[in-house]
C-alpha cells in the first residue's frame, strides 16, 4: 500500500481477506481498490476486538493480505446530524457493494476461495495508520473459511482481467429488469459457503436464471444451452451437455428428497458446475457489455448463440 499522499490525512475502508495469497506486495484494481500486505496494527485492533467483531470465531487476526477500499465520505463542513447520518449511511451502502463486486470479480477470474472479514475505518497520516471505528459486515463473510485448504492465488498477471469484471458487475448491479444478473451471481458467491448439497443447488439456480429465465423446459433445454455456449466443438459439448444433465438430476434428488447424498458423491460434479457456471457469467457479462440482452441470448440473436435452441438431441447425442 503506497504512503505517499497529499492530503494530511486520507481515509480508508481496510477489509483483511481469508484464505488468499498474492505473487506480488501489491495490486492495484478498479474503483480505486488495492490488495497488499496486512500491517500489524490492524492485526492488533482485530485480535483486541474478536470477541466484539467476530463472536465465537476462531483467531481472526490471521490474515496476511488486506482490501484497501477508498472512502468516499465527504462531510467537510457538516454539522446537522441527519445529513451526517445519511452521508454516512450512503458511503457504508457504497462501500459494502463495492467489496461484493470485487470479491464476485477475483472469484470470476478463477477458482478458491477467499473470504473476506468486515470493513473497518482506517486513516492515513504522514505513513501512520489509525484503525478502528466503524464496521460493517458484508454479505460475503461468512465464519467457514478459516481453515480452507483451497486458497485463492491472485496474480499481478490477473489485475487487468479482475478490473473489467469487477467494471462489468458494477455496471449492471444497478439495472433494472432480467439483465442485472442479481440472481446467478449472488447464488454463485452463495454456492462458496455452507453444506455441499446447497453449493450444488446455488450452481443450478444461477444456471437455470442465466440460461432459462421464465422457460419451463428445464432440464433438457438447460443442458443443451450450457453446453452449446461452452463446449468447443462436438466432444467438449457432449461432456458439458452429460456433466449438466447429471448435475441437474443430483439437483433434483437433494431438493425432493429421493436419496442421502454424501460429499464424495458430489464433489466432482460440483468442481464442474463451479467452472461451468464461472465460465458462463463471464460469457454473459462480456456480451451483456456489447448491447445484447439476456432475452436476446436465449432466443438466440447472433449466429452462435442461435444454436441454443436450433440443436437437438438423436438418440441421445447432439446432432452436427
Amino acid at each position: 500500500m503506497s504512503t505517499g499522499n497529499h492530503n494530511p490525512v486520507s481515509k480508508y475502508w481496510l477489509c483483511p481477506l481469508y484464505s488468499f495469497d498474492c505473487d506480488c506486495d501489491c495490486v492495484d484494481l478498479a474503483e480505486g481498490v488495492q490488495i497488499g500486505r496486512a500491517f500489524r496494527k490492524l492485526r492488533d485492533h482485530i485480535y483486541n476486538k474478536t470477541h466484539d467483531l467476530y463472536g465465537r470465531w476462531d483467531d481472526p487476526s490471521e490474515f496476511d493480505w488486506i482490501a484497501f477500499l477508498p472512502n468516499r465520505a465527504r462531510a467537510k463542513g457538516i454539522s446537522a446530524p441527519g445529513k451526517l447520518a445519511q452521508i454516512g449511511l450512503a458511503e457504508n451502502d457504497r462501500v459494502s457493494g463495492l467489496l461484493v463486486d470485487m470479491v464476485t470479480a477475483l472469484r470470476l477470474c478463477h477458482r478458491g476461495m477467499i473470504t473476506p472479514g468486515p470493513l473497518i475505518s482506517a486513516s492515513l497520516r504522514d505513513s501512520e495508520w489509525g484503525v478502528g471505528g466503524t464496521t460493517i459486515w458484508s454479505p460475503l463473510s461468512k465464519s467457514d473459511f478459516l481453515h480452507s485448504e483451497h486458497k485463492y492465488t491472485l496474480y499481478q498477471a490477473d489485475a487487468d482481467q479482475v478490473s473489467e469484471l469487477a467494471r462489468s458487475v458494477i455496471g449492471l448491479r444497478d439495472r433494472e429488469g432480467p439483465d442485472n444478473l442479481n440472481i446467478p451471481l449472488r447464488r454463485f458467491n452463495s454456492s462458496y459457503h455452507g453444506a455441499p448439497e446447497d453449493k450444488l443447488i446455488d450452481h443450478m439456480i444461477a444456471f437455470e436464471s442465466l440460461y432459462l429465465g421464465y422457460d419451463q423446459e428445464l432440464k433438457y433445454r438447460l443442458a443443451l444451452r450450457v453446453a452449446v455456449l461452452l463446449g468447443r466443438g462436438e466432444a467438449e459439448r457432449k461432456t458439458i451437455f452429460g456433466k449438466i444433465r447429471k448435475a441437474y438430476k443430483l439437483r433434483s434428488d437433494i431438493v425432493h428428497g429421493n436419496r442421502q447424498l454424501e460429499w464424495h458423491d458430489l464433489e466432482e460434479i460440483i468442481y464442474e458446475t463451479e467452472e461451468y457456471l464461472r465460465c458462463s457469467i463471464r460469457r454473459f457479462l462480456s456480451v451483456l457489455s456489447e448491447g445484447y440482452s439476456l432475452e436476446n441470448l436465449r432466443q438466440g440473436t447472433d449466429r452462435e448463440l442461435a444454436k441454443l435452441d436450433e440443436n437437438i438431441l438423436s438418440n441421445g447425442e447432439l446432432l452436427n
